[in-house]
């Protein structure tokens, strides 16, 4: 086969939109290669990156066709050569996949009634059997299995290797494990003449099966040459970093000064032990350092300068997860999360006119249905699509929904051998419309590929022909997803992440080793639980003896030392687990220390960037002449932060609603709002309750409360009838002591409840009001306001208040009936325990006692004060003030939904805090 180039401009653009590394190849790797020799390397990121260089350099030289080089990871060359044997009919076995195997061992454990006791389950147990068995494999351990072991985890591991064993044997089944034992037995010289020589790069060791295969190659008179790279030193570095937030960026800072400074093409390695546990961290910084453009959540996500060689879950990427999604959504309800995920995916039937309706739909639909359990079946969902207001823009969606509602019972009932569920599988996707309508990108199409491969793995188990149900297929599904790893074809990006053993093989302009203290390099193997500790001593296993693991450790780290010439291992000081001090295994490299702080002057000069000043304090439109909508709210929300009012009130921007199960805080709040104003309607007055038995009061507050459910959730689904009981109790619970401080109350009747009143001026704005009661005392009027939450008469005593609530009704009640006499105002705390109080300007009163605030002015000064603050803070938000000025940061800001926008440092918040403390309820 020959490799053709074509010169067409849109083709190349397309397909070949990928860094241009080096036409160099070391120069071993490259005579060996024009020797015809095949090249097999420790890792598939390797394999790829020279034969990448290695068209490259044919492209470089003008050649427009060339024979490609035969260059392969050990796992795929052994693969290959597997399959040589099936080709000349030299074996009829079948190589078992992973999912094969999985199911072998899972069957086999399952009928096992000797198992002993353990939490794991049989998926567990299985993955372990087969870790075990590829463990002995690679040792050359097998053999051992007929010895006699004591423990009974061993034993049993022993029973299911031989009835693993026997069924291989009788279905001809050849495990992988097994595969290098079995071309060490089958292969022979005419198998590997077209191979020529053979080169071995970027292997730190062999492994006994390995070693046996190269032995049995090289009887055959096959040439094996293990070629080295090494780079000349410059300069190797240690460096100490307080922490690993610290380490990370500046490792970050470090290689964005280095890419600055030299070629475009040159290869910077960031190696990092336990990977997989660092890479969210180290993703996160490095786009904040390396391409802070992206922050743009608009840009494509995965154009960075720094790309990672392990992969991720596919069974997490958004495409799969939407799949998994929907498959689910067919045999059991959703969250109501997974619901609003799915909901938003553009990978679900997402016509780009749809995308405003379907968000609106989650914001102020979906989000505010009232849940008691936590799951959405499909029935509902196409229930509240069809009632939605938004649902002329949400047809698509709506047709898919019923497609998959078709599928249910199909899908719940029958069983298929898994190649059929795999087609039902495609063809449900389909009519679901699982896709990106508006087209795909390259990293989609890669991972729809992926996700093929995925259900073909799944059409594979039918080699032990049992059918199955839906559900065990989508499980088994799900299993091989999440342990699939899927990582986009390279783009060569000039920062390449990986692990220590990814790097082998490589050769790199410079190398930063991540994570080089002694509590995490090197990283511990454990000893192997289903095997007995002396065997795993004798074989020489990896967790059994520390001093041939450092070996190992050792063995990697001077390969990855002499990989570049300019070398800089880190480590933090300080982790979770503790202090740390630099590995042993780097006392004896010679490595010059330096400190953090030195690092910038040892590296290159970072290329300065001249400030621009700007001002943002541009002039913005006074508000137009018409009502505000929020009441009090607006003026709270200005006397907190005049950016947070400004972005709520006049931007419109708001946190989507967390998904609460029941009532929530607001609706809890409107009940208790109901049943008092339904309570003092039929009471009129503090005589009046005071005249009451017990039992009448008792009976009247249980009227009340009825009315207060029946009022606030006659538009809504009816709750089953024991959680609206346990409403009841609660409800009894709170309002009967609160009663009880009425009592102790001077005499009152109650003017109103829940008075609207619109139009109402202060300064330029014009708000509509509800109060939520006036008392009539023989000192004058009293103006209530209850409250669920925590409130406290102190908030009102600010020029920004932070309950402005209470002084505006007292501000427009007197500006409105300026013959009222206004005696107080109070918050009527209605809250269980302690906290439950009527806390008023002039005292405060609860079950215990009666304290009055000796010490604050007069009301009617109070009232000219607040009537001059609550002006200004209207004037301030009529003229459109939005600069960020918390009242008392951070704690202003810690339930502010807008600090994506503000600026200010969200590190300094406390997350937290109880959220339960911010339930009051808003006005208006």
């Amino acid at each position: 086969m020959n490799i053709l180039f074509l010169e067409d401009p849109e083709y190349n653009q397309r397909y070949m939109s990928v860094r241009q590394l080096p036409v160099e190849l070391p120069p071993q790797v490259a005579h060996a290669l024009d020797q015809g020799a095949t090249l097999v390397t420790a890792n598939q990121r390797a394999a790829h990156t020279i034969r990448y260089r290695f068209d490259l350099r044919h492209r470089a030289a003008g050649t427009l066709t060339w024979q490609p080089a035969t260059i392969f990871s050990w796992e795929t060359w052994v693969s290959t050569l597997w399959q040589r044997l099936l080709t000349t009919g030299k074996t009829t076995g079948l190589l078992l996949n992973r999912s094969q195997e999985h199911s072998l061992w899972r069957k086999i454990i399952a009928l096992d009634h000797a198992l002993p006791d353990t939490l794991r389950s049989p998926d567990s147990l299985a993955e372990l059997a087969a870790k075990t068995w590829k463990l002995l494999a690679q040792y050359r351990g097998l053999e051992r299995l007929r010895e006699s072991w004591n423990n009974s985890e061993a034993k049993a591991f022993q029973r299911w290797s031989a009835e693993f064993g026997r069924q291989c044997n009788s279905q001809h089944l050849v495990a992988r494990a097994r595969l290098e034992d079995w071309l060490a037995k089958s292969l022979d010289a005419t198998d590997l003449q077209s191979s020529g020589s053979i080169a071995l790069l970027g292997f730190d060791e062999h492994t006994p099966a390995q070693q046996n295969l190269l032995r049995a190659i090289t009887s055959m008179g096959i040439a094996i040459e293990v070629i080295d790279i090494s780079a000349p030193g410059e300069s190797k570095q240690l460096i100490q970093a307080d922490n690993e937030i610290s380490e990370i960026t500046l490792a970050a800072s470090w290689t964005r000064d280095l890419l600055n400074q030299r070629r475009s093409d040159a290869q910077i390695a960031v190696i990092v032990p336990s990977l997989e546990t660092r890479r969210k961290t180290i993703d996160r910084i490095f786009r904040e350092v390396l391409a802070p453009e992206l922050e743009d959540i608009q840009a494509p996500n995965h154009v960075t300068p720094y790309e990672f060689s392990l992969g991720v879950p596919l069974s997490t990427t958004s495409m799969v997860r939407t799949a998994l999604e929907l498959l689910r959504w067919t045999i059991k309800p959703l969250s109501v999360e997974q619901m609003s995920t799915l909901l938003l995916s553009p990978f679900w039937s997402m016509q780009e006119s749809d995308r405003n309706a379907r968000a609106l739909f989650d914001a102020f639909e979906l989000r505010k249905s009232k849940l008691l359990l936590p799951e959405i079946s499909m029935g509902w969902m196409i229930r509240a699509v069809r009632k939605s207001k938004y649902r002329a823009n949400l047809h698509s969606l709506l047709n898919s929904l019923e497609s998959l509602s078709h599928r249910e019972k199909t899908f719940l009932t029958e069983s298929k051998s898994y190649s059929s569920w795999c087609e039902l599988i495609r063809d449900l996707l389909q009519e679901a419309q699982w896709r990106r309508i508006a087209g795909e990108d390259s990293v989609e199409f890669q991972t729809r590929q992926k996700w093929e491969s995925a259900l073909d793995e799944l059409a594979s188990l039918d080699f032990n022909a049992v059918p199955v149900l839906f559900e065990q297929a989508l499980h088994e599904l799900e299993r091989i997803t999440q342990q699939t790893l899927f990582a986009p074809e390279s783009r060569h990006a000039p920062i390449q992440v990986m692990g220590p053993l990814e790097a082998s093989g490589g050769s790199f302009d410079a190398i930063w080793f991540l994570g080089a203290g002694d509590l995490s390099w090197p990283v511990r193997d454990t000893p192997n639980p289903l095997l007995p500790w002396p065997l795993q001593q004798d074989l020489g296993l990896p967790g059994s003896d520390l001093k041939a693991d450092d070996l190992r450790a050792k063995r990697t780290t001077e390969r990855i030392a002499v990989s570049a010439p300019i070398v800089l291992f880190s480590y933090a000081l300080e982790l979770l687990e503790g202090k740390q001090r630099p590995s042993h295994l780097l006392h004896s490299m010679d490595l010059n220390v330096v400190s953090a702080a030195q690092i910038a002057a040892l590296g290159p000069e970072s290329p300065k960037i001249e400030l621009e000043p700007f001002s943002d304090q541009m002039p913005l439109p006074t508000l137009p002449d018409r009502m505000i909508a929020g009441g009090a709210e607006v003026l709270r929300l200005q006397a907190a932060c005049a950016f947070r009012a400004f972005a709520e009130r006049r931007l419109g921007s708001a946190e989507l609603r967390e998904i609460e199960l029941g009532m929530d805080a607001a609706e809890r709040g409107s009940i208790v709002h109901r049943t008092l104003e339904h309570f003092w309607k039929q009471v009129e007055t503090q005589a009046a309750l005071k005249s009451m038995t017990r039992q009448e009061r008792s009976r009247a507050l249980t009227q009340s409360i009825e009315y207060g459910l029946n009022r606030v959730n006659a538009s809504q689904d009816s709750w089953e009838q024991a959680y609206l009981d346990l409403q009841r109790a609660r409800l009894f619970s709170l309002l009967n002591p609160w009663l009880k401080i009425e009592l102790k109350r001077n005499p009152f009747t109650v003017k109103f409840s829940e008075e609207s009143s619109r139009d109402l001026p202060i300064g330029p704005l014009r708000l509509n009001v509800r109060m939520d009661r006036v008392d009539r005392t023989d000192e004058g009027e009293i103006i209530l306001d209850y409250k669920t939450g925590m409130a406290k008469s102190a908030d009102w005593l600010d020029e920004r208040p932070d309950e402005p609530q209470l002084p505006l009704y007292a501000v427009l009640q007197t500006t409105a009936h300026p013959e009222i006499q206004l005696a107080d105002i109070a918050f009527a705390q209605i809250r269980a325990g302690k906290d439950m109080a009527l806390d008023s300007y002039t005292g405060k009163t609860t079950l215990e006692k009666l304290t009055i605030n000796h010490a604050r002015a007069p009301l009617t000064e109070q009232l000219a004060r607040w009537r001059e603050d609550l002006e200004a803070l209207a004037e301030e938000f009529y003229r459109g003030e939005a600069h960020v000025a918390p009242k008392d940061y951070p704690s202003t800001c810690a339930y502010c939904a807008q600090r994506i926008l503000c600026r200010l440092n969200i590190a300094a918040f406390d997350e937290g805090l109880d959220e339960e403390e911010a339930t009051d309820l808003a006005d208006g």
